[in-house]
């Protein structure tokens, strides 16, 4: 079995690299994060195209030119005459960047056409779009809220499919890498319903590290990741220099799925075969070859060993486990921790927060540096745009849906949202001009990710099974926090329980959907010929 030993310097609910590959607060990487408003200037050039330059105050100022040239150009969909006003709402942050310099940039290729763009947080889109589907009020274009999934939403008929409103749709999803559009994720009945245009492909828990505090320290993971040994040594030896003022690690324990992305990062790049299924609010780190949970790994047990002996180290930030995830990105500008194991969205946001503040940007800490194996990320993107069946403007989203689904297109997304949601066309990323650390996040993700299989693409009703998991008590964020407090105890034996309750409530869950009708089975989810080095393209080849 191939592995990816000796690349250093080249590299959902929560997945070891952050996500479902669904669109859910817990997969975006919004977590809390703010971003300043643009101020664009918009102008039309003599080809028709469109040239916004736009002043990105969450965008560092390495990270591209400061002119877009949208090229925006005609796609044949026939576009209403008249005044009219497009809703589209989302979890903003990062990717608002994009979105407030190209709804101006779109006006002025089309003045008729005004965009009221509402990037706002996952319970206002809750309230918003299920009170939409209810009154025939749902904003055009909007992200699914975490209580409906896209097949519920289908089956409602709440949502339109792309294939009767984006011009030469074939073309478009044809472009696309395999796996961004599965059946049972975003396609359903032959059509397609979700538009993930961004990539999944991008490591949520990578070290972003205080230059100066880990210098001092006498660390440098820029060209090399640190060894778990000497990620423990490296927090002590920072908290002890900062003799108070600042400590080793932080971590946002309050916020549950960020005890479980730091374990499922370091347990899986040891050698921990799997990725999350979506069952239960915190998913579960689930090994595809076998079918069975994994928490009872020799990785995963040292993985949590290990934050129990930094964490007795005293080198963890007091009040972590108070902290949600904000609030402990929110200390790092700050210089009141050395590290922190947590997603690219954060460079062009702390990259413009301090000018005292030195970023630099590392895989998480390996078991052994020589031997590390790729994360997994789902099918789908990570984010998926659906727009609602109810709306008038189908031409509108589908002209604006086909320029995102081209180069120009996706290289100006790139441009605004460089690591954070990265674009789902590798020539893209390739063509933009990155910020260093956005670059080099990029090229980790690259590296260091690969698709996994997905047992609901493989057999629609084993999302039947997911509908009837019944989570157990405590789930696998709890027992983390439990063992890290000390109000659980043995970490080999509490994981051993956990394991034992997940895969009974799953055999509970499968048997509750046979009942219902679904015809699934435990042998839906093993994929004995997956190879966890290598992309899982099979099963999502178009």
């Amino acid at each position: 079995m191939l592995r990816l030993a000796g690349i250093g310097g080249s590299s959902m609910l929560l997945t070891a690299c952050g996500g479902f590959g669904r669109s859910t607060p817990a997969n975006n990487n919004s977590s809390g994060a703010a971003t300043a408003p643009n101020a664009t200037t918009t102008t039309s050039t003599s080809s028709g195209a469109t040239t916004t330059t736009a002043a990105t105050s969450g965008t560092p100022a390495a990270s591209g030119s400061s002119a877009v040239n949208w090229n925006i150009v005609d796609t044949g969909a026939q576009l209403p005459s008249s005044q009219v006003t497009l809703r589209w709402m989302d979890s903003g942050d990062v990717k608002a960047n994009f979105f407030k310099a190209f709804f101006p940039a779109y006006t002025t290729r089309h003045p008729n056409i005004q965009v009221q763009y509402d990037g706002t947080n996952w319970n206002e889109i809750t309230q918003v779009v299920t009170l939409g589907f209810r009154n025939g009020t749902a904003p055009d274009v909007f992200q699914l809220p975490p209580t409906i999934t896209a097949a519920q939403a289908e089956a409602n008929g709440w949502i339109g499919a792309l294939d009767d409103i984006v011009p030469n749709w074939a073309d478009v999803k044809g472009r696309f890498p395999a796996g961004m559009f599965a059946a049972g994720v975003t396609d359903f009945g032959g059509k397609t319903y979700g538009y993930p245009f961004t990539s999944n492909k991008r490591i949520n828990n990578l070290l972003l590290y205080n230059q100066d505090h880990l210098q001092q320290a006498g660390y440098d993971p820029s060209s090399k990741p640190l060894t778990w040994d000497e990620f423990r040594a490296a927090c002590k030896k920072c908290t002890d220099q900062g003799a108070g003022k600042y400590y080793g690690l932080i971590i946002g324990i309050a916020q549950s799925g960020q005890l479980t992305g730091f374990i499922d990062t370091l347990a899986e790049m040891a050698g921990a075969h799997g990725g999350v299924i979506p069952v239960g609010s915190n998913g579960g780190e689930f090994n595809h070859l076998t079918g069975q949970f994994n928490f009872t790994s020799d990785e995963f047990v040292s993985a949590v060993e290990l934050l129990l002996a930094i964490k007795s180290d005293g080198s963890i930030f007091p009040g972590s486990v108070s902290l949600d995830a904000p609030g402990a990105r929110g200390r790092m500008p700050q210089g009141l921790a050395a590290m922190i194991l947590q997603g690219p969205w954060n460079i062009p946001i702390w990259t413009t927060a301090s000018a005292d503040f030195h970023l630099g940007v590392s895989l998480a800490p390996q078991k052994d540096p020589n031997h590390i194996w790729p994360l997994t990320y789902g099918p789908g993107g990570s984010n998926t745009w659906y727009y609602a069946s109810s709306t008038q403007l189908g031409s509108v989203v589908g002209d604006m849906f086909a320029y995102l689904g081209t180069v120009d297109g996706q290289t100006a997304w790139a441009h605004f949202d460089p690591a954070g949601d990265p674009a789902a066309f590798p020539e893209a990323l390739a063509k933009a001009q990155l910020d260093p650390l956005s670059a080099k996040a990029a090229k980790l993700a690259a590296d260091y990710t690969r698709l996994r299989p997905d047992p609901s693409v493989k057999n629609p009703d084993v999302f039947k099974v997911f509908e009837a998991f019944q989570q157990p008590t405590p789930n696998y964020n709890d027992t983390l926090v439990g063992l890290f407090t000390g109000d659980l105890q043995d970490v080999k034996q509490t994981m051993t329980s956990l394991q034992d309750r997940m895969n009974a409530a799953l055999d509970d869950a499968i048997k509750t959907a046979q009942s219902r009708g679904a015809k699934v089975s435990r042998d839906d989810f093993v994929f004995s010929d997956w190879d966890p080095s290598q992309d899982y393209t099979s099963l999502y080849r178009k």
